[in-house]
């Protein structure tokens, strides 16, 4: 046996232990046009807090009658439908990475012509759960608007904090990582990925409905993209994580301190 032979031998099986990741990272992604939806809605939520910070500040600068407030302009029917939109967006940035493992599911699952169709049909209805949520969440809103500043979004920490501890935090979160068999075509398989997309919803909703409390509370507000952040890398790690029971525990211990955060300096001014 030459040399030339085994060291080429040799070179074959190291080559894939630094190429496979090269390749996995150039592989076609079946999700890529979902993924990019959701950068795209990023991007939209920070245009409009950038324009709207300018536009405060252009207020500030104004008399209140030649700035009108826009509720006070279109209705208050004109300001919920804005507010629902504007959740739909927040969703689409949040909730539909954690859900690039099941539209994955969905596509490689699916007969290559309806693939794409099979998997907007998971999105919309994963994403109309969500939607449905927030439309639920934003009709009282005016309820804890009333309540001193901080009060309310340092409950809701809280409130996700000790959830994140709960049994049934870990059931859902288990239930998010569940997949289901897809029919290829016809009638069933709309049903299928209509099916699958309201179950991933309905999961995801029981695992993840405290920390989208937390973002309706918080919405709009001067740090609104900042816990879009946090929450939003909370929700991915334990959606990726093989063992998401850490990561869970961790999210809590964060959320807990923050509601401290938001709570304390309002306490502490009161003792001057």
């Amino acid at each position: 046996m030459s040399v030339r032979g085994t060291t080429a031998r040799a070179a074959s099986r190291v080559r894939p232990l630094w190429t496979a990741p090269v390749r996995r990272l150039l592989r076609p992604r079946v999700s890529l046009v979902f993924e990019l939806v959701a950068v795209a809605a990023w991007i939209a939520l920070i245009a409009s807090a950038v324009t709207g910070d300018s536009h405060d500040g252009d207020r500030a600068g104004a008399s209140h009658h030649h700035m009108p407030a826009p509720h006070e302009v279109h209705g208050a029917s004109a300001s919920a439908s804005v507010n629902v939109a504007m959740w739909a967006l927040m969703s689409v940035a949040m909730m539909l990475p954690a859900a690039v493992p099941a539209l994955v599911h969905v596509g490689t699952n699916s007969l290559r012509w309806r693939r794409r169709r099979a998997m907007a049909t998971f999105a919309a209805v994963y994403l109309a759960v969500w939607v449905g949520y927030g439309a639920m969440l934003l009709a009282p809103a005016q309820l804890w608007a009333r309540l001193p500043e901080g009060v309310a979004l340092a409950c809701a920490l809280a409130l996700a904090a000790a959830w994140q501890l709960t049994v049934h935090k870990r059931r859902a979160l288990r239930d998010c990582h569940r997949s289901s068999p897809l029919p290829p075509s016809g009638r069933r398989a709309v049903a299928g990925a209509c099916r699958f997309g309201l179950r991933q919803g309905w999961a995801c909703l029981r695992s993840c409905w405290a920390l989208m409390l937390v973002m309706a509370v918080a919405s709009g507000g001067n740090g609104m993209l900042v816990w879009m952040a946090v929450l939003t890398g909370i929700v991915i790690t334990e959606r990726l994580a093989r063992t998401p029971r850490r990561p869970t525990r961790l999210a809590a211990a964060v959320l807990a301190v923050a509601a401290l955060a938001v709570l304390l300096p309002d306490t502490a001014w009161r003792w001057y």
